[in-house]
């Protein structure tokens, strides 16, 4: 029954994630905490992570044995056949406990008038799907599209990007990611304190307040619930540390929420002014500001016109983006975006750049930061400052899970001149 239970709690998190557009690195532990076996838990996190990551492939396999569109079958059982199918393509689960499990989950998904039906289907389905032996096709870029679980409009964008790398970065973007810790005070004490513990923790590469911690839960630390540390990826420290910020520096963190930059450069001495467009989001970094102990004034409204003057040293564009960078920690947003979210996110950073660098000091610096690498979104916007007369590049990198053990992300700035 425990088995059950796991996947019960699973397609709990798949259902936030796909119905409710929440995101699955906040869903999935609240779903799977509910089950009292650390083994169980650790079995529904897999199961719904891997639901999510493989969504393209499973369709594609489910589709070679249904005889209509997977989208066609109503969503509650559509998402049953789909944690069927990952189990049997992509675990060691045992194929009679896979479609048996589904089978019964298959009952409880539709009206009980339509129960018994629905778990015949999920039957024949799943157990025609376990006697097909799977052909990927020929076609390079569908073939590995497949074999990597992205879209294919993803594959050429990352081709663009890397090269004869892409293969080994698509293939990163599915290693789970871990855990990890900014520090706010003796960040090698806390690494003693962690390992005493009994978690496996380091240091980190690219800041350094980084730690971590794989395999650990935050829930369960008291270093984060004390407000001695904050979960945050390398990568967005990196962005703050690439600013080049100094104690007492004014700084202005356009498009701020949640709050990890904006508290990050508070910690460094900043004097640090955060706009966020969204109320509930800018409640974020209040709450977080209040927890960790530092000193962040929040404006709400839009970060191209809002009035909070100018003249700062410092400007922090981390703009709203395609996030495709976060795929290790948050699979499903590979499947949510398209070619044409690119296209009207690249505009949209273009308008919050040219207004971050509006209030740029003489002699001050501007950072831009995307979470994501596509070249319209990361290069193709940059362009628009790096080609202005008066501003000088300072960096420019880009992140990725392959080489740095990070979300893929873009960081790049420029000073303005005197």
């Amino acid at each position: 029954m425990s088995g059950l239970a796991a996947r019960r709690a699973a397609l709990t998190a798949l259902r936030a994630v796909e119905d409710d557009g929440a995101y699955s690195n906040l869903v999935v532990p609240d779903a799977v905490g509910v089950l009292p076996e650390v083994r169980d838990r650790a079995f529904a996190s897999h199961l719904a992570y891997d639901t999510l990551r493989w969504h393209g492939t499973l369709v594609w396999a489910l589709e070679l044995v249904l005889d209509r569109p997977l989208d066609a079958v109503e969503a509650p059982l559509a998402r049953v056949l789909r944690l069927g199918a990952l189990q049997l393509l992509r675990s060691a689960v045992p194929a009679h406990a896979a479609i048996s499990t589904s089978v019964d989950l298959a009952r409880t998904a539709v009206p009980r008038s339509r129960s018994e039906g629905a778990a015949r289907f999920a039957n024949g389905v799943l157990r025609a799907l376990a006697r097909t032996e799977l052909s990927y096709p020929d076609d390079p870029a569908e073939r590995l599209a497949l074999e990597t679980a992205h879209p294919v409009w993803q594959i050429a964008e990352v081709r663009d990007q890397l090269g004869d790398e892409a293969e080994s970065a698509l293939h990163a973007d599915n290693d789970p990611p871990g855990l990890t810790l900014r520090a706010l005070g003796d960040r090698d004490g806390l690494v003693t304190e962690l390992q005493a513990q009994g978690h496996e923790a380091d240091a980190g590469t690219w800041a350094p307040e980084a730690i971590r911690v794989p395999g650990a839960d935050p829930r369960a630390l008291a270093a984060v619930s004390e407000g001695r540390a904050v979960p945050q990826d390398e990568a967005s420290m990196f962005v703050v540390h690439s600013m080049g910020v100094r104690p007492g520096d004014r700084t202005l963190d356009l498009c701020a929420g949640p709050g990890g930059k904006s508290t990050h450069l508070a910690q460094l001495g900043a004097d640090v002014v955060s706009i966020e467009l969204h109320p509930h989001r800018a409640e974020l970094i209040r709450s977080l500001a209040e927890r960790l102990g530092v000193r962040v004034d929040v404006v709400l409204g839009d970060a191209r016109d809002v009035d909070v003057g100018d003249g700062y040293d410092q400007v922090l564009v981390d703009a709203p983006c395609t996030d495709l960078g976060t795929g290790r920690r948050r699979p499903e947003v590979r499947w949510r975006r398209t070619p044409t979210d690119v296209a009207a996110l690249s505009e949209l950073q273009r308008e919050l750049l040219l207004a971050g660098a509006s209030r740029v000091a003489p002699g001050g610096r501007l950072t831009y930061s995307v979470c994501t690498w596509t070249g319209p979104e990361t290069d193709g916007v940059v362009e628009v400052i790096a080609d202005r007369p008066g501003w000088t590049q300072r960096s420019r990198r880009q992140l990725w899970p392959h080489r740095d053990a990070t979300d893929g992300m873009f960081v790049a700035s420029f000073q303005r001149d005197e």
